[in-house]
């Protein structure tokens, strides 16, 4: 039985932190309820050294995924750039409800066999090395801290807004689990009293407003309403509004369209307030944004930089930085490779 450790640096098994001045690292990433992977080698420094990906079809259960992370960790062990050199440590992020600490898998969405697996001991002893998990979203907050758009700050949030919203809190430099794990449900937080319903039951929540997916959804619903909106979805996506993307929402709105600004407004006033309030009891230093929405550019982080200002108090918009991901579709597997060198 090899060692196995938390993504706070202790080991279960007591021997401490890890001080290696030379070998490398792995990192692995799965996402799209296990139908996405992606592997990484490194160095102690953070240099990719190997870099693989592998797409699965369908939607495979837990089995099927957890022989393709043993499948790209043997290539990358066997690469000739990573031959000879010390396998020091594991990490890997994942997409799924997560007890980090015991390293287990509790659930993963809409996939099958993932209920209660010990992700951390599978891992650990097939491959004999210290291994880390963390779920994606966590690891995309140390992976910016230490590699992107948050690297040099102790104290960051991470918001991933794209089909939902969630967040990574990194304080002091560790990542911040809260009392049960499940600490960064911002999507979650009430913003609206009476707003639309979430796709978890409630009303008013962050993500039924901010979200792409609600920004869609509400454009398209809206446009029901002006035929001339209609019109424009219909001539922006080839006649199927179904396809319409938040990217092309916003592409409206610069346009002059009535509906995208009311739209849009609408979740970055709500996204404003939620940050607000983040900012008020956590007081990190940056705020990094990632998922479909940092794609939209200064479309969407000049007014939502404008809102924060308005609603925020003691001069906390002069104090915390609203920035887009550095690492961008690197973003998971950035994170697994910090999980791997945390604390080192």
């Amino acid at each position: 039985m090899v060692n196995r450790q938390s993504s706070g640096g202790a080991l279960h098994h007591g021997t401490g932190h890890l001080l290696a001045t030379q070998g490398s690292v792995i990192g692995v990433a799965v996402s799209d309820s296990g139908t996405r992977l992606a592997a990484a080698a490194a160095t102690l420094d953070g240099i990719i050294i190997a870099h693989i990906r592998k797409r699965l079809p369908g939607l495979p259960d837990a089995q099927t995924t957890l022989a393709a992370m043993h499948e790209l960790i043997a290539i990358l062990v066997s690469d000739e750039k990573v031959q000879g050199s010390r396998l020091i440590r594991c990490g890997v992020a994942i997409g799924a409800l997560l007890d980090s600490k015991q390293g287990v898998v509790r659930t993963m969405p809409r996939a099958e066999g993932w209920d209660n697996l010990p992700l951390l001991d599978l891992i650990a002893d097939r491959w004999q090395v210290p291994t880390i998990i963390e779920n994606n979203v966590n690891a995309a907050a140390l992976g910016e801290m230490r590699f992107g758009a948050g690297c040099g700050n102790q104290h960051i949030v991470y918001l991933s807004l794209g089909r939902s919203i969630k967040s990574g809190i990194v304080l002091n430099g560790q990542i911040y689990h809260g009392a049960a794990g499940l600490a960064g449900e911002i999507g979650h937080i009430v913003v609206k009293e009476g707003g639309p319903r979430c796709p978890c039951g409630g009303y008013g929540h962050l993500e039924a407003i901010a979200s792409a997916r609600a920004i869609v959804g509400a454009m398209i619903g809206l446009s029901a309403e002006y035929p001339e909106t209609l019109e424009a979805i219909h001539k922006i996506t080839g006649q199927r509004a179904e396809a319409l993307t938040v990217e092309q929402v916003f592409h409206l709105l610069e346009q002059g369209n009535p509906v995208a600004q009311y739209v849009a407004g609408e979740a970055i006033k709500y996204l404003a307030i939620a940050i607000v309030n983040l900012c008020n009891m956590l007081d990190p230093a940056t705020i990094v944004i990632g998922g479909t929405m940092a794609n939209v550019g200064d479309r969407f982080f000049v007014p939502l930089r404008e809102q924060v200002a308005r609603y925020a108090c003691l001069h906390m918009d002069e104090q915390v930085c609203i920035v887009p991901a550095e690492l961008g579709e690197d973003a998971a597997i950035g994170g697994a490779i910090a999980l791997a060198l945390h604390d080192m």
